[in-house]
Order: structure tokens, then sequence, then C-alpha cells
């Protein structure tokens, strides 16, 4: 079955939202609630403006594949400003539709523009073609790509994807559809629980036996869950928490009254967490810095990635996700898109043979990863990769050396050390993408991290979302210590207080007792990162 354009703005617009708000990110949720609204007028229908209909069947290659693959695909009358609402297919952002291999699409018989992407590795193609009086005509588009992440042995994943408000059918048209037009390669569907609107969660419906499902196809898909909780609907609770490659569901899988309008506070996210970590599971924080939590479990390395930009984009680098680098902890990287796929996020991690869930996020946690929704980083440091650590006993020399790639022009590719960015390489034009190379030597003495990144003020993707990419860290261990900021980890230890302080207002606890399983949670990571503070002076 075929998803029309109209279904999908419907469930975009009313049904991730109600009158609640955004699970999980409440300050994106105006913004993001008029991007839907707006999609309505990207596009003119297709019908009425003329007599006589064509029917165009595209087929897109890529070179190395004979036959055809998915893309995505946006078409314009000549001299329309508008392009053309294709209803067989499915609507993403900015008149862009997705297509599966060899699509045929009912078109008026006039000249038209045709443009096709497929991923972010390949330039887009635009060709003109005139329907006029004819009954069908087919179109065959060469992709040319500029980079190749399988060549380098990359591996790019999603890790956070719910659906709602469609059929089996549909949904399974848009998980073969969707991911193989944006060139994913694992895409981790999850579970997840809110009364009533969970009634509609069609994904709530996959399993991990769904997995060998879709194995046939290009893209792979993982299981997990969002583990996680609320007070009321949409408002900052202890947070979200994504497992993934979980044998079983951890339940509960929503936690208290805000989400599921019945029970208790009292039982915070770690013990999910810890039920993964036993399970060998993997654990990926949600929504950037949303929620209460995160201090607490990153404070005791319980948490293995963090996803950033995954439907909300709290929290800018250098004053959330740099301070856990700069109280000595490792925090690998990674991103989603949360309800349904609207953006081109996804985090790439190297891998050697076969794609397995397991593989995959081992390299993930190890830190081997980037993430982007366009730009492609290459990143080395005195030959050392993503994750990887440089040991020093006295002061040295580091020599580094970044590259970006990408289809959209990305402004500048930024060298940050120790949060601070260093220096700055302008993007340059190389035929149909843009570049920018990186070498450098610089002097170390003390611990610390660097990391290579894009101008999150460059502009926007095909799909109208604003660019980004940024590596994992590659760390730089001195005289036997990581970089370890005391003021940072007081600040800290001051949040997790105020959370306390926060929870005990909001919180319903039936007794002393489940009162005592939430706050221990916080009183435990404060004791350790006083210990850690002591131990450096």
């Amino acid at each position: 079955m075929r998803l029309s354009c109209f279904l999908v703005f419907s469930l975009l617009l009313t049904g991730f939202f109600g009158p609640g708000g955004v699970d999980g990110h409440p300050q994106t949720r105006q913004r993001f609630l008029r991007q839907q609204q707006q999609r309505k007028t990207q596009v003119q229908p297709a019908s009425g403006t003329s007599e006589q209909g064509c029917a165009l069947t595209i087929d897109l290659s890529i070179p190395g594949q004979r036959r055809p693959i998915a893309g995505n695909v946006r078409i314009t009358l000549d001299g329309a400003e508008k392009p053309l609402e294709l209803g067989e297919l499915i609507q993403r952002e900015g008149g862009w539709f997705a297509m599966p291999p060899r699509a045929t699409i009912q078109l008026p018989g006039s000249k038209i523009k045709v443009e096709v992407l497929h991923g972010i590795q390949a330039a887009s193609e635009i060709r003109e073609i005139d329907l006029s009086g004819k009954s069908e005509a087919r179109l065959r588009i060469h992709l040319k790509p500029f980079y190749s992440t399988a060549a380098r042995g990359l591996v790019g994943g999603n890790t956070h994807l719910h659906l709602m408000k469609l059929t089996h059918a549909e949904m399974d048209h848009y998980l073969r559809t969707v991911p193989a037009a944006d060139d994913l390669d694992l895409l981790f569907v999850s579970v997840l629980r809110r009364i009533p609107d969970e009634r509609d969660y069609i994904t709530n419906t996959f399993t991990p036996g769904d997995v060998e499902r879709y194995a046939r196809d290009d893209v792979q898909l993982g299981f997990g869950e969002e583990h996680r909780h609320n007070f009321g609907r949409g408002g900052e609770g202890y947070g979200h928490v994504m497992l993934l490659n979980i044998p079983e569901l951890v339940r509960p899988i929503s936690i208290g009254p805000g989400i599921m309008r019945s029970g208790t506070d009292g039982l915070p996210l770690r013990q999910g967490i810890l039920k993964t970590h036993r399970d060998g599971g993997t654990v990926v924080w949600c929504h950037n810095t949303f929620g209460h939590e995160d201090l607490p479990n990153w404070t005791e390395g319980l948490v293995h990635a963090q996803n950033i930009f995954d439907g909300g984009s709290h929290g800018a680098y250098d004053v959330s996700f740099y301070r856990y680098l700069d109280v000595g902890m490792r925090a690998p990287f990674s991103t989603g898109t949360d309800w349904f796929i609207y953006d081109f996020n996804r985090v790439y991690v190297p891998l050697e043979g076969s794609l397995t869930q397991k593989k995959w996020l081992k390299e993930l946690e190890e830190g081997r990863s980037f993430i982007t929704n366009g730009p492609l980083l290459e990143f080395e440091a005195n030959g050392q990769k993503l994750g990887d650590t440089i040991e020093l006993d006295e002061a040295g020399t580091i020599t580094l050396s970044g590259r970006a790639v990408g289809r959209e022009d990305f402004s500048h590719l930024e060298l940050v050390h120790n949060g601070v960015v260093i220096e700055r390489i302008a993007a340059r034009k190389q035929g149909d993408h843009f570049e920018a190379l990186l070498e450098r030597t610089v002097t170390v003495g003390q611990p610390g991290w660097f990391a290579l990144r894009t101008d999150l003020e460059a502009g926007n993707n095909a799909f109208g979302k604003p660019l980004f990419s940024h590596t994992s860290p590659i760390y730089v261990e001195y005289a036997g210590k990581l970089r370890f900021q005391a003021e940072v980890a007081e600040a800290m230890i001051g949040e997790m207080t105020a959370s306390m302080e926060f929870i005990n207002q909001m919180a319903t606890f039936a007794d002393d007792e489940e009162r005592e399983s939430v706050m221990k949670v916080y009183r435990q990571a404060i004791q350790v990162m006083k210990e850690r503070i002591s131990g450096q002076r």
C-alpha cells in the first residue's frame, strides 16, 4: 500500500503533538509544529493542471549497483514556484517525496523539472522533460557519488525512530522505502508507551523477530525501547533513554502518572539502565540534555552514548556535552530522528565484516563515531582514530589531520580543543560538492581532547534543516590523567542537588522507600563526583 502525502502530513500534525506538546523536547514544539503546518503550502496538487496525464517511470542508479535504487524526488511544473504533490509517494520536507526503486508517477502532460536525491554522498541531479502529448515516459538518472562511506568501512545508523497512525502495510512500506532513499545502513525501531496515545503507536507492534523479516533489504533494522519518565505529558522528568539491542523489553517501559496516568514516580531510570547492562544491551541518552537523571548516570559510567539533535536542539555543544569531556567522561556522540525520519540524521562508525547490531553498537560505545545530517568527517591525531587515547608523559606535539566533505556548503570545518575552536577552515567548492582540509600540529602539555565539527551557522541541507556534523573526541591522557575541570564538576554537583529539590517538589511517592530509591541515585553520583574532585587536589 502506498502512503499518501496527506496521511503523513495529518499524522505529523495531529498525532505527534496532541494538546500536551512534544514528548521529550517541548521547547521545540512550536517551531516543529509550524514546520509541519507549512508542508501543505510547499506543494501544489498534481491534478487539474492538464487534461491529459502521463505515467512517468523514474529509474535511479549508482555506480557498482545494477538494480534501481530508492531515492527522493521533487517535481516542478515549468514556470511554477511550488513543486507538485506526488500523492502516491511518501512526503518528506521541502517538497521532496521518497520513492521506491523504479517508481511510476502519474503527472500532468506538461514540461517538468525533476530533481532527485539519494542519501548524503551523491550530488543532486536535475532533469527537464516534456511530457506533453505522452501517455507514458521513462527517465533514467545515474547519480554520481562524491564520497563513499562503504569504501572507508563506515556504516551509518539512526538510533531513535518511532512511527504512528499507520497501518501495518503502511509501516512496512515506510520502513522499506524511506531509509533506503536516505542511504541508511542501520535503523533502530523502538517501542515506547504513553496513555492513551500509544493505541496509535504502530511501531509498538515491532518485535526483535521482525528484524529478521527485513534482513533481506539493503537497510538493516535493529530493535530497542525508549525508557522514560516525564512530569506531565511533555514536562521534564527523569528523562528519556534508548535501550538498544535488548533481548526483551525492560518494564515498565514508561514510568509514572505523567505518562501512564497511574502509579507513582518512585522508580528511577537507573533500574532499567542496570538491567540493560546485565542483558548486554546499549544505553543511549535521548534528546540532548532533556531530563534530570542524565548527569547521575553519566557520572557513574552507565550511559554508552549521547543522542544529539534527535528530535530537538536542547543545549549547545559547549554548554552541555563538552562538560562531560571536561570532567574525564568518555562521551561518544550519536543521533537519530525520534518520530519519523524528518532529516538525514545519522551516526557513522567503522565496521569490519558483516553488519550486526551488536558489532555496530560496540563501535559506537568505543567512541568511533561521528554524527551528521550532511557533511562527512574524517579525523586523526598522531595516527590515532576517533575514541582513541594519546598518552603523553611530558609536553609534546600532536599532528592532527581532518577533512569534511558535503553536498551543501557547510561554511567551515572547525577544530575543537578542550571546548575551544582553535582553527577554522573555509569550505571550498570542488565540482559538485564542498570540501575542507585540515593539517595542524599543536604542542600539548596538559590532558584534554580534540574533535572536529562543522559550523552550526552554515545554513540548511536539502530538507531545509540546519546542517550539523561532529566527531566523537580523541582523548589526550597526560601523566596518567584525563582532563578534569573541578569548577565544572562542582557545577554538576549543584545541578544534581537542584534536581533532587525539584523532584521532591514534583514527584508522587507511595512511601519513603520509593522516595529513597530515586534520591539515592543522585546522592551516590554526587558522592562519586566529590571523590573525583578530591582526587585531583
